[in-house]
């Protein structure tokens, strides 16, 4: 699996830190895991075309996670796939997310709706799910209501949990044991934490007691992105923690 992170900033963009977004290719599939804002212009960066994603899986409905669709969207109308004859594209989300894009669609229904080369939304909930190229495990996430977490797995055994925004919790910790990956949101400091959300202190526990083998540390808040942040976390010696940024890629 190789990761590409689009976007490692908070919910207000800065001059180095995009909205929250990522391009995971598993095998010859590109899925996108979110889009804030600016993250298609992030995406066609990497060279390649919008229509080689197969796939969104949303973590949850916030603004700074979900903005880009509509421009994706109103892209894919108003232009064709080079070489692909089947070019649905897949949008997974809570089960709330159906009446926002029915939202969309009755504003801009003929600039996002493409007949030729649809879109279709999916409702996922918590559960084990079997796909082409990887299987999913879907836990529930401790921010909002509509939080999911999505752990990969390929076909040679690496797995990827994309836990984004979240508290600490039991159904976290159990989720992240044993993972090649783990893509995390570290937003508070510890003198101003915030419920729904991690501090370093919560992420020393979490790797302390999950033991993920490398952890990448995003959605980062300006108090947050400074050298100092990895010496606030207690890394245990088997494990890896790093700071994401914008363009960084992992590979497991």
């Amino acid at each position: 699996m190789k990761l590409t992170t689009l976007g490692s900033g908070y919910f207000i963009p800065t001059k180095t830190r995009n909205n929250s977004g990522y391009l995971l290719e598993i095998a010859d599939e590109l899925i996108l895991l979110d889009s804030g804002s600016g993250v298609l212009r992030q995406y066609l960066k990497t060279d390649h075309s919008l229509w080689d994603i197969s796939k969104i899986f949303y973590s949850h409905l916030h603004l700074d996670h979900i903005a880009d669709l509509l421009p994706i969207l109103f892209t894919r109308k108003y232009s064709e796939p080079e070489n692909r004859k089947d070019a649905e594209l897949l949008i997974f989300a809570h089960k709330d997310f159906s009446p926002i894009i029915a939202g969309f669609e009755n504003m801009f229904g003929k600039w996002i709706i493409n007949e030729k080369f649809p879109y279709s939304i999916r409702t996922i909930e918590p559960g084990n799910y079997s796909f082409t190229t990887f299987e999913l495990k879907v836990i529930q996430g401790n921010h909002s209501a509509q939080s999911l977490m999505y752990c990969f797995k390929d076909s040679t055994g690496k797995l990827l949990l994309y836990a984004s925004d979240t508290d600490l919790s039991e159904e976290l910790i159990l989720a992240s044991k044993g993972v090649d990956l783990l893509v995390i949101e570290c937003s508070c400091t510890d003198t101003e934490p915030k419920p729904g959300h991690m501090t370093p202190a919560k992420i020393a526990t979490l790797i302390q007691e999950a033991k993920p083998k490398i952890t990448l540390l995003t959605h980062l808040s300006p108090e947050n992105d400074t050298d100092k942040l990895l010496h606030k976390i207690k890394i245990p010696a088997d494990c890896i923690v790093r700071m994401a940024e914008d363009f960084l890629i992992m590979e497991i």
